[in-house]
Parts: C-alpha cells; structure tokens; sequence
C-alpha cells in the first residue's frame, strides 16, 4: 500500500518534484557527481532521505530530473530568437544574452563527471545539442531569405554552431585550455557578431 501511494504521490506532483530537483542544481555544480549519495541530497533539498523516495525512485532519477530541468530553463533562449516584436538581429543578440547568463553555473567538474560517470545520461546533452540546431538552422534560413544574413548555406552556419557546442560541452578541452564554458561561449560570440579582424 505505502509503495503504491509513494508512486502516485510521485506522479500528481510534478511542481514539487521540480521546485526539488532545481535546488540540486548549484548543489551538483558546485560539488560534481562523484560518490554523492542519497543523504547528500536529501539535505541540499532541505527534506529527509525518506521523502525524497517519495518523489523519486533513485540517484539517476534524480540526476536525470535535475539535467532536465536545467536544459529546460536554458531552452527558453528559443522565445527571444523568435520574439516577433523585437527587430530580427536584436533578437539573437538577446537569445546569446539569455544563454550567457543560464550557462554562467555550469562547472567543468558536473560536465566531466556526468560524462565519466553516468555516460548514458549525457544522451540528454547530445539531444539537447540536437534541438539547439534545429531552432538555429530555422533561424538562419529565415534571416538569410529575408536578407538579414548574407547568402551563406545555412548548413554551414549551423555545422560552426555544432562545433562550437560539442567543444563548449567538452569537459576535457575546457579543462585542457583552463576555460570556463562561459567563457568559452561568450568568446565565440563576441568573435561572431564583430569578426577577427580589428
């Protein structure tokens, strides 16, 4: 009986879940996924061990939420890039805005663990990437009919983009060259929108 109700109590309470999961999320930046347990967590979220399987059924549960819940809150750059009210090239410069600021916590120790330690879940990085292209390539293909980019294949523009993010979520390059993925993005940027050139 008391199982069944923790499922169901699991099910009917997505907000609680998710109000949880996003105070992992400094938690895991700051202190990576090694030989972080149950007990950790339940007292980063501020709950005891036992509700916490109230709402979820285990360590990767629980990490697959909080992945989740952060690429959410970092997909909402797809509302600037195609806010119609706001001029079309502003419209990028705010979407780069809006992920510079919701990339700033992610640390080089959470992305190298996840990527070492739960493999599989990097999945939803890589899916993520994915969509990241498809609302991009979108975006250029529109600009460059519309006469707001020159006339470059916008497969091109997005193959620079793919590139740029594989490196951008490639812990062993931040680490190697002792960057920060804001850094990183916030480079790459600045680089597009004024060129190398001085």
């Amino acid at each position: 009986m008391g199982r069944k109700s923790g499922n169901k109590q699991r099910k009917d309470s997505p907000e609680k879940r998710e109000e949880l999961v996003r105070l992992l999320i400094p938690f895991f930046q700051k202190n990576g996924l090694k030989g972080i347990s149950m007990d950790d967590m339940a007292e980063a979220m501020n709950i005891s061990k036992a509700t916490v399987y109230k709402y979820f059924h285990s360590r990767e549960e629980i990490l697959a939420a909080t992945i989740a819940a952060k690429l959410d809150e970092i997909k909402d750059f797809e509302q600037y890039l195609n806010d119609k009210k706001v001029d079309y090239l502003e419209r990028y410069k705010n979407a780069v805005q809006y992920l510079s600021e919701h990339i700033s916590d992610i640390t080089n120790v959470f992305l190298s663990d996840l990527k070492n330690i739960f493999p599989h879940l990097w999945q939803l990085i890589d899916a993520f990437k994915e969509y990241c292209m498809n609302i991009l390539r979108a975006y250029y293909s529109e600009g460059i009919r519309k006469g707001y980019f020159n006339k470059i294949n916008p497969e091109i523009m997005v193959m620079s983009d793919q590139f740029f993010l594989d490196k951008l979520t490639d812990p062993d390059f931040l680490v190697a060259h002792k960057l920060s993925i804001k850094e990183v993005f916030d480079e790459y940027f600045r680089m597009k929108f004024y060129g190398i050139m001085k």
